[in-house]
Protein backbone atom coordinates (compact mmCIF):
# COMPACT_ATOMS: atom_id res chain seq x y z
CA UNK A 1 0.00 0.00 0.00
CA UNK A 2 2.82 2.38 0.87
CA UNK A 3 4.54 1.63 -2.44
CA UNK A 4 1.36 2.44 -4.37
CA UNK A 5 0.99 5.75 -2.54
CA UNK A 6 4.64 6.62 -3.18
CA UNK A 7 4.30 5.77 -6.88
CA UNK A 8 1.11 7.82 -7.09
CA UNK A 9 2.79 10.83 -5.47
CA UNK A 10 5.80 10.54 -7.78
CA UNK A 11 3.56 10.34 -10.83
CA UNK A 12 1.55 13.33 -9.60
CA UNK A 13 4.72 15.37 -9.10
CA UNK A 14 6.00 14.33 -12.54
CA UNK A 15 2.83 15.37 -14.36
CA UNK A 16 2.65 18.60 -12.37
CA UNK A 17 6.22 19.43 -13.39
CA UNK A 18 5.49 18.59 -17.03
CA UNK A 19 2.41 20.83 -16.93
CA UNK A 20 4.48 23.69 -15.56
CA UNK A 21 7.03 23.22 -18.33
CA UNK A 22 4.27 23.22 -20.92
CA UNK A 23 2.87 26.43 -19.50
CA UNK A 24 6.33 27.98 -19.63
CA UNK A 25 6.81 26.95 -23.26
CA UNK A 26 3.35 28.01 -24.38
CA UNK A 27 3.31 31.22 -22.35
CA UNK A 28 5.32 33.43 -24.75
CA UNK A 29 3.44 32.20 -27.80
CA UNK A 30 0.13 33.10 -26.20
CA UNK A 31 1.41 36.57 -25.58
CA UNK A 32 2.21 36.94 -29.26
CA UNK A 33 -1.27 35.99 -30.44
CA UNK A 34 -2.73 38.77 -32.53
CA UNK A 35 -5.46 40.57 -30.59
CA UNK A 36 -7.24 43.46 -32.22
CA UNK A 37 -7.36 46.74 -30.38
CA UNK A 38 -10.60 48.67 -30.02
CA UNK A 39 -9.40 50.99 -32.79
CA UNK A 40 -8.83 48.03 -35.10
CA UNK A 41 -12.25 46.55 -34.31
CA UNK A 42 -13.86 49.84 -35.23
CA UNK A 43 -11.66 49.96 -38.33
CA UNK A 44 -12.88 46.52 -39.45
CA UNK A 45 -16.55 47.45 -39.15
CA UNK A 46 -16.14 50.80 -40.82
CA UNK A 47 -13.94 49.45 -43.62
CA UNK A 48 -16.45 46.71 -44.41
CA UNK A 49 -19.34 49.15 -44.39
CA UNK A 50 -17.55 51.66 -46.59
CA UNK A 51 -16.62 48.85 -48.99
CA UNK A 52 -20.27 48.75 -50.04
CA UNK A 53 -19.19 51.76 -52.12
CA UNK A 54 -16.60 50.32 -54.55
CA UNK A 55 -13.13 51.52 -53.59
CA UNK A 56 -14.19 53.35 -50.42
CA UNK A 57 -13.04 50.52 -48.14
CA UNK A 58 -9.65 50.44 -49.84
CA UNK A 59 -9.30 54.21 -49.38
CA UNK A 60 -10.17 53.89 -45.68
CA UNK A 61 -7.52 51.17 -45.27
CA UNK A 62 -5.03 53.42 -47.10
CA UNK A 63 -4.63 50.89 -49.91
CA UNK A 64 -4.97 53.59 -52.54
CA UNK A 65 -3.30 51.56 -55.29
CA UNK A 66 -6.17 49.06 -55.15
CA UNK A 67 -8.85 51.65 -55.94
CA UNK A 68 -8.13 51.82 -59.71
CA UNK A 69 -8.12 48.01 -59.80
CA UNK A 70 -11.54 47.82 -58.16
CA UNK A 71 -13.03 50.56 -60.33
CA UNK A 72 -11.44 49.14 -63.47
CA UNK A 73 -12.68 45.59 -62.81
CA UNK A 74 -16.24 46.67 -61.97
CA UNK A 75 -16.29 49.26 -64.77
CA UNK A 76 -14.94 46.79 -67.33
CA UNK A 77 -17.44 44.10 -66.38
CA UNK A 78 -20.23 46.69 -66.35
CA UNK A 79 -19.32 48.00 -69.80
CA UNK A 80 -19.16 44.45 -71.16
CA UNK A 81 -22.63 43.76 -69.74
CA UNK A 82 -23.99 46.98 -71.25
CA UNK A 83 -22.53 46.14 -74.66
CA UNK A 84 -24.02 42.64 -74.63
CA UNK A 85 -27.38 43.98 -73.48
CA UNK A 86 -27.41 46.54 -76.32
CA UNK A 87 -26.71 43.81 -78.90
CA UNK A 88 -29.40 41.61 -77.36
CA UNK A 89 -31.96 44.40 -77.60
CA UNK A 90 -30.98 45.07 -81.24
CA UNK A 91 -31.65 41.45 -82.20
CA UNK A 92 -34.86 41.57 -80.22
CA UNK A 93 -36.00 44.53 -82.35
CA UNK A 94 -35.22 42.49 -85.48
CA UNK A 95 -37.43 39.69 -84.19
CA UNK A 96 -40.19 42.16 -83.36
CA UNK A 97 -39.88 43.62 -86.85
CA UNK A 98 -40.36 40.21 -88.44
CA UNK A 99 -43.43 39.58 -86.29
CA UNK A 100 -44.96 43.05 -86.81
CA UNK A 101 -44.29 43.13 -90.57
CA UNK A 102 -45.40 39.75 -91.99
CA UNK A 103 -45.32 41.19 -95.51
CA UNK A 104 -41.53 41.39 -95.38
CA UNK A 105 -40.65 37.87 -96.46
CA UNK A 106 -36.98 38.18 -97.37
CA UNK A 107 -33.84 39.46 -95.70
CA UNK A 108 -33.51 42.14 -98.38
CA UNK A 109 -37.00 43.42 -97.56
CA UNK A 110 -36.15 43.59 -93.86
CA UNK A 111 -32.86 45.42 -94.44
CA UNK A 112 -34.54 47.91 -96.80
CA UNK A 113 -37.30 48.57 -94.25
CA UNK A 114 -34.91 49.50 -91.39
CA UNK A 115 -31.32 49.78 -92.68
CA UNK A 116 -30.05 51.55 -89.51
CA UNK A 117 -31.15 48.63 -87.34
CA UNK A 118 -29.37 46.01 -89.45
CA UNK A 119 -26.26 48.17 -89.76
CA UNK A 120 -25.92 48.26 -85.95
CA UNK A 121 -25.92 44.47 -85.55
CA UNK A 122 -22.56 42.89 -84.58
CA UNK A 123 -23.06 39.78 -86.72
CA UNK A 124 -24.67 39.57 -90.16
CA UNK A 125 -27.44 37.23 -91.25
CA UNK A 126 -26.82 34.49 -93.79
CA UNK A 127 -30.37 33.27 -94.37
CA UNK A 128 -32.28 34.84 -97.25
CA UNK A 129 -35.83 34.39 -95.96
CA UNK A 130 -37.55 36.15 -93.08
CA UNK A 131 -38.09 32.84 -91.28
CA UNK A 132 -34.39 32.03 -91.63
CA UNK A 133 -33.45 35.45 -90.27
CA UNK A 134 -35.82 34.84 -87.32
CA UNK A 135 -34.09 31.52 -86.54
CA UNK A 136 -30.67 33.15 -86.67
CA UNK A 137 -31.92 36.00 -84.50
CA UNK A 138 -33.13 33.58 -81.82
CA UNK A 139 -29.74 31.83 -81.87
CA UNK A 140 -27.86 35.11 -81.47
CA UNK A 141 -30.18 36.15 -78.64
CA UNK A 142 -29.64 32.89 -76.76
CA UNK A 143 -25.85 33.26 -77.00
CA UNK A 144 -25.96 36.89 -75.93
CA UNK A 145 -28.27 36.08 -73.01
CA UNK A 146 -25.78 33.53 -71.70
CA UNK A 147 -22.83 35.91 -72.05
CA UNK A 148 -24.82 38.68 -70.43
CA UNK A 149 -25.53 36.47 -67.41
CA UNK A 150 -21.83 35.67 -67.09
CA UNK A 151 -21.03 39.37 -67.22
CA UNK A 152 -23.62 40.10 -64.52
CA UNK A 153 -22.19 37.47 -62.20
CA UNK A 154 -18.75 38.85 -62.97
CA UNK A 155 -19.85 42.27 -61.71
CA UNK A 156 -21.29 40.72 -58.53
CA UNK A 157 -18.14 38.62 -58.03
CA UNK A 158 -15.78 41.59 -58.35
CA UNK A 159 -17.99 43.64 -56.03
CA UNK A 160 -18.02 40.92 -53.34
CA UNK A 161 -14.26 40.41 -53.68
CA UNK A 162 -13.68 44.15 -53.16
CA UNK A 163 -15.69 43.97 -49.92
CA UNK A 164 -13.77 40.91 -48.72
CA UNK A 165 -10.49 42.59 -49.62
CA UNK A 166 -11.36 45.65 -47.54
CA UNK A 167 -12.43 43.43 -44.64
CA UNK A 168 -9.20 41.38 -44.72
CA UNK A 169 -7.04 44.50 -44.97
CA UNK A 170 -8.88 45.93 -41.97
CA UNK A 171 -8.23 42.75 -39.98
CA UNK A 172 -4.52 43.07 -40.76
CA UNK A 173 -4.48 46.83 -40.23
CA UNK A 174 -2.69 46.65 -36.85
CA UNK A 175 -0.96 43.32 -37.46
CA UNK A 176 2.77 43.39 -36.71
CA UNK A 177 4.62 42.65 -39.93
CA UNK A 178 8.00 43.83 -38.65
CA UNK A 179 11.15 42.27 -40.09
CA UNK A 180 12.70 42.20 -36.61
CA UNK A 181 12.61 38.42 -36.12
CA UNK A 182 15.33 36.59 -34.21
CA UNK A 183 16.50 33.00 -33.67
CA UNK A 184 17.91 32.14 -30.26
CA UNK A 185 19.72 28.82 -29.65
CA UNK A 186 19.25 27.23 -26.20
CA UNK A 187 20.00 23.94 -24.42
CA UNK A 188 17.09 21.67 -23.48
CA UNK A 189 16.80 20.13 -20.03
CA UNK A 190 14.89 16.87 -19.57
CA UNK A 191 13.36 16.04 -16.21
CA UNK A 192 13.23 12.34 -15.28
CA UNK A 193 12.66 10.37 -12.11
CA UNK A 194 16.41 10.14 -11.56
CA UNK A 195 17.01 13.87 -11.89
CA UNK A 196 17.57 16.60 -14.41
CA UNK A 197 19.80 16.00 -17.40
CA UNK A 198 20.99 18.14 -20.28
CA UNK A 199 20.42 16.53 -23.66
CA UNK A 200 23.21 16.86 -26.26
CA UNK A 201 21.24 19.08 -28.64
CA UNK A 202 19.96 22.56 -29.23
CA UNK A 203 16.65 24.10 -30.20
CA UNK A 204 15.94 27.23 -32.18
CA UNK A 205 13.39 29.54 -30.64
CA UNK A 206 11.57 31.91 -32.96
CA UNK A 207 10.87 35.12 -31.06
CA UNK A 208 8.27 37.48 -32.50
CA UNK A 209 8.59 41.13 -31.49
Amino acid sequence: MVKRIAIFLLLSAFYTLRAQEADTILGPSVEHNHVHTETAKHNIKKATTLALIPGAGQVYNKKYWKVPLVWGAIGGAGFYYYDLDSDFKSYKRVLELIIDQPTLTTRTDLEAFDPALFASLPSPFYQTTADGVASETIGYMDALRTQREYAFFGIIGVYVLSILDANIDAHLYDFDVSDDLSLRPSLMQTNTFAGTFVNPGITLTLTLP
